[in-house]
């Protein structure tokens, strides 16, 4: 799990714009509001909580004017319950289902090497966490265990105690110590002290933002983070690092993903008292205001003058409570997404019955929910599938490849799929990558009642061991189980990847289908690609600037013939161009243009495709990444 960011300033702009999204400046063609669920306790004048109140018992408003409350409903789990139907968490799609299950609780623990003293604070530490694993998190309970260095793409809770307990063991504190200790550090985390500093609280808050982010974007319902840190200083805002996150950016991700940090500081009271005189002593009080901030802007408790483990473990403890009672209050809001704070406030209307709810949370960018609502309609896994008839293997998503199914009208109604696949390329960090490497896929396609609509062999880019490097078959809209056997060179069956995705209908009069995109190398590959129609798509979208690309997509109208405009976007939504579209060479009739990328600089950018007639308007974006 452990490895070295490749470069900080390349690296986390990839994973927070996850959480930041991008804020294109037109408007979406409507309106759109957002469904809001928000976490509340309730207890009364014992301290007990109450588990009894309906939805009439709720009032709740946002910027103060009243909302109608659409489900209320009360959440409880020890840890316990999903412990029965638990499973090994071996690959990303494994802890999405896991996660989407009813009953376990989502635990983070961020231990923030760079800012916990070494010696008594890291011993305090690692023993209170030591307990906790062992005494409160429950068996059905999934955690994750981050450190400001680990690889921010191999994040993923486990139920592995003695992984966890392999990570708090090895946890150590370096406040203080700027000595490097490997070659990242060596080259970007370098200079005076305060220039360290500065780095390496960004590098924290970063990998702060991005935990945030991936809790958020498994399930609704509360995620805690268990911060361990004595406090970090702001971030400076220096010229072309503005898109990076500060504190501000890591509470709007939680506040918008539902997630609650709680700081606990394991420095003890009297090294705070020592220190409260002087420069020292006002940096460290900025510096654990920034804990208080963040556990006060998520709803969590921050916990700053715990002088033992005990201290540190009953602030544990009180994230556990938290995260095993409360009600879960859903709405959809009246305002419309304008990327704005919204302020949020619950009320009970039953007497002597005390709440505690979030403050608030902020809105999607209007785009950004246009985005949503268009990623939301590609293919996804279901959140907790069955396991389908004739499947022998779990559900399960392979690291080895990396698939791509596009989709277009097909006869009789029905929708025409196309399957391509590429080696999945090595995550740093990740050390159980099965040495063979994947040659072909044999793909088999059931629709939901079992029934084979599909089976064939499909190769690789570039490999011609087989006859197709591209699979095309038509099934009705709906739900599509899919079963990749994954074999090397010499047909031995290496790794499996076992999903459902969900085939839209296209019958709208006026549709977009998927696009295509055909990467080149040389004005050959170029000039082959514009006129042959077998040559596969890729299935990644990053590509390299010596490439250039062509991308074909299908679009239908009433009368045959939508008017089609491609713009080309970049991460913050400004239009950078428009781009030429023609009908394909290849006489197949899908649209198509090309772009080279020579010029562009590393990151991010989208198309935005639209087809527009007298019918109606259908819009799809497609993102992309630009690398050295």
């Amino acid at each position: 799990m452990r490895a070295a960011l490749a470069v900080v300033l390349g690296l986390l702009p990839l994973v927070v714009g996850v959480a930041q999204a991008f804020k294109p400046a037109v408007a979406p063609p409507s309106i759109t509001t957002s469904v809001v669920r928000v976490d509340a306790f309730t207890s009364d004048a014992r301290g007990r909580a109450v588990e009894n109140l309906k939805p009439s018992d709720f009032a709740l408003t946002e910027n103060g004017e009243s909302q109608a409350i659409d489900d209320v409903r009360f959440v409880r789990d020890d840890g316990r319950d999903a412990a029965e139907q638990a499973v090994a968490v071996r690959s990303e799609f494994d802890e999405q289902v896991e996660a989407a299950r009813g009953g376990p609780r989502l635990f983070a623990i961020y231990l923030d090497e760079y800012h916990v003293s070494p010696g008594a604070s890291t011993d305090r530490a690692r023993e209170a966490l030591t307990r906790f694993v062992d005494q409160d998190l429950g068996p059905g309970d999934l955690v994750a265990v981050l450190k400001p260095l680990d690889s921010l793409l191999t994040i993923r809770l486990t139920r592995n105690r003695d992984l966890v307990r392999h990570e708090i063991e090895s946890f150590e504190g370096r406040r203080g110590l700027y000595a490097p200790r490997n070659a990242f550090e060596r080259n970007y985390i370098a200079g005076a002290p305060a220039r360290i500093d500065q780095v390496r609280a960004q590098v924290a808050t970063s990998a702060l933002n991005a935990l945030v982010v991936h809790l958020g974007a498994l399930r609704d319902g509360r995620k805690s983070v268990l911060f361990v840190s004595e406090g970090m200083a702001g971030v400076s805002r220096r010229r072309g690092l503005e898109g990076l996150p500060s504190v501000d950016t890591v509470i709007r991700s939680a506040n918008r993903y539902n997630v609650s940090i709680y700081p606990v500081d394991p420095a003890s009271p009297e090294k705070g008292e020592s220190e409260s005189d002087g420069d020292v002593g006002e940096k460290q009080t900025r510096e654990r205001e920034t804990l208080r901030s963040l556990a006060e802007g998520t709803d969590g408790r921050a916990t700053l003058d715990a002088g033992t483990p005990d201290d540190l473990g009953r602030a544990m403890q009180q994230m556990v409570s938290d995260a095993s009672a409360y009600y879960l209050l859903t709405y959809r809001s009246s305002h419309a997404d304008d990327g704005k704070f919204r302020e949020v406030q619950v009320k009970v209307t039953r007497p002597g019955v005390r709440v505690r709810a979030r403050k608030g949370y902020w809105a999607l960018w209007p785009d950004e929910a246009l985005a949503k609502e268009l990623l939301a309609k590609v293919n996804a896994p279901s959140a907790a599938p069955p396991p389908p008839p004739g499947f022998a293997l779990p559900w399960r998503t392979s690291n080895l490849i990396r698939p791509w199914f596009g989709i277009a009208r097909g006869e009789n109604g029905k929708t025409r799929v196309t399957f391509v696949w590429e080696p999945a390329p090595r995550v740093p960090g990740d050390r159980a990558r099965t040495v063979a490497s994947p040659a072909r896929v044999q793909l088999t396609a059931l629709a939901p009642d079992g029934t084979q609509v599909f089976k064939g062999e499909v190769c690789g880019p570039a490999l011609q061991i087989c006859d197709s490097s591209r699979a095309v078959f038509d099934v009705p809209p709906g739900r599509l189980r899919l079963r990749m056997a994954i074999e090397d060179a010499a047909s031995q069956e290496i790794d499996a990847d076992v999903r459902e995705i969900s085939i839209r209908d296209l019958k709208g009069p006026v549709a977009l289908g998927s696009a295509e995109i055909v990467r080149t190398r040389t004005a050959r590959d170029f000039h082959e690609a514009s006129t042959d129609a077998a040559i596969a798509g890729a299935a990644s979208r990053e590509f390299s600037r010596t490439e250039r690309l062509i991308v074909r997509f299908p679009a239908y109208a009433p009368d045959g013939a939508p008017h089609v405009s491609v713009r080309l976007i970049n991460r913050i939504g400004q239009t950078m161009r428009t781009l030429d579209v023609e009908r394909s060479s290849i006489g197949d009739g899908r649209y198509q243009f090309d772009l080279p990328l020579a010029s562009f600089a590393p990151g991010e950018y989208y198309f935005e495709l639209t087809a527009s007639s007298g019918a109606g308007e259908a819009k799809d974006l497609i993102g992309f990444r630009v690398t050295n």
